[in-house]
């Protein structure tokens, strides 16, 4: 493996005129009128299953745009309980995912970003009828930590 620095593979790929595919910046962002949750995970010790789950979006840059890959992992274990694929931003797969990660229980803590996916109260039902206290990081966060 060649170790290279940040300054040269941004000089190598501007000489080959490689450009990084960055998602719209606004996409993280909370929507008007959507709740805002605390942290509540400062200063916890993750000690048992179940115990904290979190889920988030990533962008794969395609030709044609964006494929949107929605996980929802474990902190205990660092195990991806579900995830699911979509071409669109749309509430379906992000719930889609969040239903088969409770075939394998609930957490206690639920932590997310506040970005407007996570925040809709679409997305928030499942988790308030179920109990489940909800965290929420700054806008990006949510797997940072894990």
């Amino acid at each position: 493996m060649l170790e290279v620095n940040r300054k040269r593979m941004q000089r190598l790929m501007r000489t080959a005129g490689i450009e990084a595919h960055y998602p719209e910046p606004t996409l993280s962002r909370p929507a008007p009128g959507h709740e805002i949750y605390p942290y509540l995970l400062r200063g916890v010790s993750i000690e048992r299953l179940n115990q904290v789950w979190s889920t988030d979006i990533t962008y794969i840059p395609m030709r044609g745009g964006f494929l949107y890959l929605v996980a929802v992992m474990a902190w205990y274990s660092r195990f991806v309980l579900s995830w699911e694929l979509s071409n669109t931003m749309e509430t379906g797969f992000r719930l889609a995912a969040l239903e088969a990660a409770f075939r394998f229980g609930q957490p206690e803590i639920w932590n997310s970003d506040q970005g407007s996916q996570f925040t809709s109260a679409d997305f928030l039902a499942p988790l308030k009828k179920r109990g489940i206290s909800i965290s929420m990081d700054g806008r990006g966060r949510a797997l940072d930590n894990v």
